[in-house]
């Protein structure tokens, strides 16, 4: 756990190195042991939103027994970095988080972060012969490239899925859905028992577009959400979208839907399965973190895949991840070296372990979280990640063209709510994505 005594507050730290010479050193020649050439004994900053971006802090100095390593813990890094990258003086590493978190495409946009690409190259922390990128689970880095470079690294992961309870399953002799017939046939055996089937938050109704987004990858592989990514033409008229949509609305009208799911915000939604008056929930594994103080002992939180719709789905492992919590490495910052090698540091299973024990997130490091004491949430959470492999589900452009994500969950919503057909939600969201790919003023995004 990073000892308090060992970090510098936020102003003090800032006003000591932002002072501090920004003039690189030529550094020593690169080696396994040193791949990126860092000077032992320049000092390194590392400002975090969370504590357990610090965790990399013992492993860099002892390596570095020389370097004087600040870390400051703040919630407020937009107020504190935003004015010291404009300068040209900011910290050497930043993880980027929370509610005032920096823009990171604006940063890419402006030049301030470096290319991390040698990193993935470097050997490990652990393994001189093992490249870092190998360290990685398959596919999750490519959420912090930047026309093909990577400018931020998404550390933690997030995995979403189906909730239920285990313990409740096991009274009710029910099996976890395989296929999409099996859900509705399981549907129909809740609501026999006096459960609303499937509840979600209707206020947040992006919540169920996740799952229909996913439903609809999983059946026509990763070159649909590439083609929504891209605003390529016609992309949400694709087949697999239709079915997945088309299916979402079975549940509604088959009466598979809880009551009042329209007007639940995430914390009611996520309430009703809890007190098992709902059966199903689609939600990502931060539910447990949010809702541990009212989860019932013994009540078996447990994430299951989405269903496939048939026997023959693209990808018949696929879960959506979401990576996020970006650590940066400031093109600018004084010791900018240093800054990579810290990253390595972050990557070490060690440390990745060590952040899933003390925060209950996952990592993107392969297997750092194997052999730990898990909650069974947590647990569900990894093997599905693990078994995933290079089939984990990802899109960007919810993030990318925040008009886009938002529209894709209100039409969601309202479709579910029965305002109209699967073919008007199609040309609604469609002609959404065609507004945002005509207008000049919105950034483009390319993914490969």
């Amino acid at each position: 756990m990073l000892k308090r005594r060992t970090v510098l507050q936020g102003a003090l730290a800032g006003a000591l190195l932002a002072g501090c010479s920004t003039e690189k050193p030529s550094g020593p020649a690169r080696t396994k042991d040193n791949p990126f050439g860092v000077v032992g004994d320049r000092p390194l900053e590392v400002v975090v939103s969370e504590e357990y971006g610090g965790f990399g802090a013992p492993q860099y100095r002892s390596k570095y027994e020389q370097a004087v390593v600040t870390v400051t813990p703040t919630k407020q890094l937009r107020d504190l970095l935003q004015s010291r990258f404009a300068a040209g003086s900011p910290p050497d590493v930043v993880l980027n988080s929370g509610d005032k978190a920096l823009s990171v495409s604006r940063l890419v946009a402006d030049g301030h972060l470096t290319d991390l690409g040698p990193l993935l190259t470097a050997p490990s922390w652990e393994n001189k012969d093992e490249a870092v990128k190998d360290v990685v689970l398959p596919g999750l880095l490519d959420s912090g490239r930047y026309d093909g470079t990577l400018r931020s690294l998404n550390y933690l992961v997030d995995v979403y899925g189906l909730w239920y309870s285990a313990r409740l399953f096991q009274q009710r002799v029910w099996d976890v859905p395989r296929t999409w017939p099996e859900l509705l046939a399981l549907g129909a055996e809740m609501r026999a028992a006096g459960l609303g089937p499937f509840t979600y938050a209707g206020v947040h109704p992006y919540y169920v577009f996740e799952a229909v987004m996913t439903l609809a990858v999983k059946t026509g592989g990763h070159d649909v959400a590439k083609r929504i990514d891209n605003l390529e033409d016609g992309a949400w008229k694709d087949p697999s979208v239709t079915r997945a949509i088309t299916a979402f609305g079975e549940l509604s009208k088959r009466g598979l839907i809880a009551t009042g799911s329209a007007e639940f915000d995430h914390t009611g939604s996520q309430t009703r399965l809890l007190q098992s008056k709902a059966g199903l929930l689609p939600c990502g594994n931060w539910l447990e973190n949010e809702m541990k103080p009212v989860i019932p002992a013994g009540f078996g939180l447990t994430m299951f895949a989405l269903p496939s719709l048939d026997g023959s789905p693209a990808l018949p492992r696929g879960v959506h991840v979401t990576p996020g919590s970006p650590l940066l490495v400031p093109a600018k910052g004084p010791n900018e070296p240093g800054g990579v090698e810290y990253l390595r540091a972050m990557l070490s299973r060690e440390v990745a372990g060590q952040v899933t024990k003390e925060t209950n997130r996952l990592t993107v490091v392969r297997g750092a979280a194997d052999g730990q004491e898990i909650s069974t949430a947590l647990r569900s959470a990894r093997d599905l990640l693990t078994a995933a492999g290079d089939q984990a589900i990802s899109w960007y452009f919810a993030d990318w063209y925040p008009t886009l994500g938002k529209a894709a969950g209100q039409l969601t919503g309202q479709y579910l709510a029965g305002a109209f057909r699967v073919d008007e939600w199609t040309a609604r969201i469609q002609a959404v994505a065609d507004q945002v790919k005509q207008d000049d003023s919105v950034t483009k995004y390319h993914r490969d």
